[in-house]
C-alpha cells in the first residue's frame, strides 16, 4: 500500500506525450482562438488516439501495438501539418500562458489524485464502479470490435464503450495496473475538464482569472443544496461537520438523479457520463473557433463532425444536443460571414453544405459502431410528476440569477420594437418567485415535495428563452452570440424534460422512475452549458461585483453558497483524509474477501476470454467479482443492467439467469453438460457468493473426466470444463 508515485508520474507523462503529439493539429484547427488551440491539445489528442486505435483494430486487431500505432499516426499527421502549414504560418502562444495552463493541469491532477487516494475502493455499492471496472478489464482482453459483453458471454457489448476504450488505451501505453489506473483516470478526467473549461473561459474573455472562474463553475461548484445541508448540520452542532454526505446534493428532484460534474468526479465512477464532460467541452471550444471564422472551411467542419460523432459511442445521450448546436453555429456563422476577395481562393463552404458534411461526418466516421449498436428507445409524454420550482432552483439557482441579469442588461443595451416583452417577463418571474417562496414553506414545515401546479418551471425559463432569442437577433458580438445559443440550448433541455422522457427498463418497472435517467443525463448537459455561460456572464458583469451594489452582494453570496459543497463533500467522502493513501482500488478485497481474492489472482493469469460460470449478478452487491477484476466474461452478470441496455428484449437474460442456477443446483449431469456447452463455459467457480446461494452437492467431483479441479483455497474451488 502507498501513494503509487511512479504510477502517478507515468500516467501524467503519457497524457503530456499525447498532448505534444496532437499540438500541431490543435494549432491547425483552432487558429481563431486566443491560445491557438493549446487548451485542447490533450482532449483532442486523446480523441484522435482513441479513434485511430479503434479504426486500426478492424485491420490488425486491438492490441498494445495497435494503440502505439495510433499514437504514431497522430504524430505523423502533426508532422505533415507542421511542415506544410506551421512553417508558413506564424503560430505564437504566450509562454507565460502555457506555464500557467500546465501548472493548472498538474495541480488539478495531483489534488484529485490525493482525493481518490483516500477513497479508492472499487466498491459495488452506491454507484457503477463494478460495471466500469468490468468493462475496462474486458476491453484490455479484447482483440476486436465491437468487444464482447463481459456480463453476457457470447454477445457483443450493447453499450457505448468508447470511454472504456480511452482508459484501456492509457493503461496499455502506461503499463499502470488497472485497479490503480481506475482512480488515476478519474483524476485525469477532472484535470482535463478543468483545464478545457479554463480554455473556454480564457478564449472568451482573454483573462486568466475568468478562465479559472469558468473552470470552477463547470467542474467544482456544487448546487445550492450543499449549503442548506451545511446549515442543517450546524443547527445540530459541529460534531457532524466532518461527516457531510456528498450524496444528498445529487438527489434533489424526487425520483430522479441530479448529478453535476464535481459530484461525478468525487463519486469516482469511471462512467461514460463523467468521461464525456471533457469532450463536451472540447466540442464547445470547436464551436467557438468556428463561430469566430469569417467563413466555414472544410477542415473545421470535418473536425467538428469528428468531435461531435465521438460523443455517440462515448455517451450517446450527448450526441443529439451537440449535433443541434453544430447546426445552429453553422447557421450563425453564415449570418456573420463577411467574405472578401482575398479569401475567395480558400473556397468557403455554404451553410447547408457544411451542415450536411458535419452531420454526415459525425455519423459515417463511426459507421462500424452504428452498424453494431441499435437504439430501441421510445420518447413518451410525461404523464405526471414534474419538477418543483424550488428544487429546480436549488440545482441551477446561481446560473439562472446570473444569466437573467445578463439577458436583461443585454436587452436594455440593445432596445428594439419588443419593449413590452421584458415587462411580461418580470410578471412571470414575480409569479415564479411567489411560487418558490410558498413551496419553500411547504417543504420546510410540511415536507411536501410536489409542485404546486404542473409546468411551473416554465414560468421561470420560458421568458429566458424568449429574451435570449431576441438578444441573438440584435447582438453583433460573436462570443456573446455563442453564449446565448448555449443558454437557449439549456432552456430547451429543461423544457424537454418537463414534457418528455426516454422510456427504459427502470421506468417500465416502476412508473415513479420514468424520468430518472432522462433528468440524470440531460440535466448534466444543462449544467455544462449554463456553467460555461456563467463564467462569461460574470466577466461581462464584472463592474457590478461590488459589495455596495445589490446584484454584486447577491452574486457573491450565491457563489459562496455553491462553494460549500466541494469543500465539505470532499472532506466527508475522503473520511477527513484519515488513514494511509492508496490508489489501488482492489486493495480492500484482500482483507474483506480473501478467498475470492486468491481466485481473482489465479484467473488473472489466463489468456484470452474463456467464459467463467459465476452466480447470476444481483445489482449493487458483491458478486461477479471474477469478471470485474479480470475481465473474463460470465454467462450473466448484473442482470438489471443488461435488462436496461437491451430493453425491451429481456427473455434471453431471464433464460440465462435460470440456466446458471440449474447448472449449480441440478443433479442431472446430462442437463448440466448441455447447458455448459450451450454457453461455451470453460471454468466453473464456486466461491463466496456461490456458497451462500447454492448448496455444493459435490457433483463436479464425481465426474473428473468432465470437471477437472484446477484451484482450491479453503472451500472455494475452480473447475475446468473438459469438452
Amino acid at each position: 500500500m502507498g501513494l503509487n508515485l511512479i504510477e502517478i508520474l507515468t500516467w501524467w507523462i503519457v497524457l503530456q506525450i499525447i498532448a505534444l503529439l496532437a499540438l500541431p493539429i490543435s494549432f491547425y484547427f483552432c487558429r481563431n482562438l486566443k491560445d491557438q488551440g493549446y487548451c485542447v491539445s490533450k482532449p483532442l489528442g486523446i480523441l484522435l488516439t482513441t479513434y485511430f486505435s479503434w479504426i486500426i483494430s478492424f485491420f490488425t486487431g486491438y492490441s498494445y501495438f495497435s494503440v502505439l500505432f495510433s499514437l504514431a499516426f497522430t504524430g505523423i499527421i502533426s508532422l505533415i501539418i507542421y511542415f506544410i502549414y506551421m512553417k508558413k504560418t506564424h503560430i505564437s502562444v504566450n509562454k507565460a500562458y502555457i506555464l500557467k495552463f500546465e501548472f493548472l493541469f498538474l495541480l488539478s491532477y495531483i489534488i484529485f489524485t490525493m482525493i481518490r487516494a483516500y477513497s479508492p475502493e472499487i466498491y459495488w455499492t452506491g454507484g457503477e464502479k463494478f460495471m466500469d471496472m468490468t468493462f475496462i478489464n474486458s476491453m484490455l482482453r479484447t482483440s476486436e470490435f465491437p468487444p464482447l459483453d463481459p456480463w453476457m458471454s457470447g454477445n457483443v457489448t450493447y453499450y457505448y464503450y468508447f470511454g472504456y476504450l480511452i482508459v484501456a488505451n492509457l493503461i496499455k501505453i502506461s503499463g499502470v495496473f488497472p485497479s490503480i489506473a481506475f482512480n488515476l483516470a478519474t483524476a485525469s478526467f477532472f484535470a482535463l475538464s478543468f483545464t478545457t473549461a479554463f480554455g473556454i473561459g480564457f478564449n472568451l474573455t482573454e483573462r486568466i482569472k475568468y478562465g479559472v472562474i469558468t473552470a470552477f463553475f463547470v467542474t467544482m461548484a456544487g448546487n445550492l443544496v450543499g449549503f442548506f445541508q451545511l446549515l442543517d448540520i450546524l443547527r445540530n452542532g459541529l460534531e457532524g461537520l466532518l461527516s457531510f454526505s456528498y450524496w444528498t446534493s445529487s438527489r434533489v428532484i424526487p425520483d430522479t438523479i441530479n448529478e453535476f460534474p464535481f459530484f461525478s468526479y468525487l463519486q469516482g465512477d469511471v462512467h461514460p457520463h463523467m468521461i464525456s464532460v471533457t469532450f463536451q467541452l472540447l466540442v464547445i471550444i470547436l464551436l467557438l473557433n468556428n463561430i469566430r471564422s469569417d467563413f466555414l472551411e472544410w477542415k473545421n467542419v470535418l473536425i467538428l463532425g469528428l468531435a461531435i460523432g465521438f460523443l455517440y459511442p462515448l455517451n450517446t445521450w450527448d450526441y443529439p444536443l451537440y449535433i443541434v448546436l453544430g447546426i445552429l453555429v453553422s447557421l450563425t456563422t453564415m449570418i456573420f460571414s463577411n467574405l472578401n476577395e482575398k479569401k475567395e481562393h480558400l473556397k468557403p463552404i455554404k451553410p447547408i453544405i457544411s451542415i450536411a458534411v458535419m452531420t454526415a461526418a459525425s455519423y459515417l466516421l463511426y459507421l462500424p459502431y452504428h452498424l453494431s449498436y441499435k437504439i430501441d428507445k421510445s420518447i413518451l409524454l410525461v404523464p405526471s410528476g414534474r419538477s418543483p420550482l424550488i428544487f429546480y432552483l436549488a440545482i441551477y439557482g446561481l446560473f439562472i440569477f446570473m444569466i437573467y441579469t445578463f439577458i436583461f442588461q443585454n436587452i436594455k443595451n440593445n432596445p428594439g420594437n419588443n419593449s413590452n416583452i421584458p415587462n411580461v417577463s418580470y410578471i412571470l418571474l414575480s409569479i415564479a418567485a411567489l411560487i418558490t417562496i410558498f413551496e419553500f414553506k411547504l417543504f420546510i414545515f410540511d415536507n411536501i415535495k410536489e409542485p404546486i401546479f404542473e409546468f411551473e418551471i416554465l414560468l421561470l425559463i420560458l421568458p429566458l428563452l424568449i429574451l435570449s432569442t431576441l438578444s441573438i437577433r440584435k447582438d453583433k458580438n460573436k462570443n456573446t452570440v455563442l453564449i446565448l445559443i448555449l443558454i437557449n440550448a439549456g432552456v430547451l433541455i429543461s423544457v424537454f424534460c418537463e414534457f418528455f422522457y426516454i422510456l427504459d427498463a427502470l421506468g417500465h418497472g416502476d412508473p415513479s422512475l420514468i424520468r430518472l435517467n432522462t433528468i440524470f443525463k440531460f440535466y448534466l448537459q444543462n449544467w455544462i452549458l449554463w456553467s460555461v455561460s456563467a463564467g462569461y456572464v460574470l466577466f461581462q458583469l464584472r463592474q457590478q461585483i461590488d459589495p455596495g451594489k445589490v446584484w454584486g452582494t447577491i452574486a457573491v453570496i450565491l457563489i459562496l453558497m455553491v462553494s460549500m459543497y466541494p469543500v465539505f463533500a470532499t472532506i466527508g467522502k475522503s473520511s477527513s483524509f484519515n488513514g494511509i493513501p492508496d490508489l489501488n482500488g482492489e486493495s480492500y478485497i484482500k482483507k474483506e474477501h480473501p478467498y475470492d481474492y486468491q481466485a481473482i489472482l489465479w484467473f488473472r493469469d489466463l489468456e484470452g476470454q474463456p467464459v467463467v460460470l459465476q452466480a447470476p449478478g444481483h445489482l449493487y452487491e458483491w458478486n461477479t467479482a471474477i469478471t470485474t477484476f479480470t475481465g473474463l466474461p460470465t454467462v450473466i452478470g448484473w442482470a438489471g443492467h443488461e435488462i436496461n441496455w437491451r430493453y425491451p428484449n429481456r427473455s434471453e437474460i431471464d433464460r440465462r439467469w435460470s440456466d446458471v442456477e440449474r447448472i449449480y443446483t441440478s443433479s442431472d449431469i446430462r442437463e448440466i453438460e448441455g447447458l455448459l456447452k450451450k454457453y461455451n463455459v470453460s471454468y466453473i467457480y464456486f466461491g463466496e457468493v456461490e456458497a451462500k446461494r447454492f448448496v455444493h452437492q459435490g457433483l463436479f467431483d464425481k465426474y473428473p473426466e468432465i470437471f477437472r479441479k484446477v484451484f482450491e483455497y479453503g472451500d472455494f474451488e475452480i473447475y475446468y470444463v473438459q469438452n
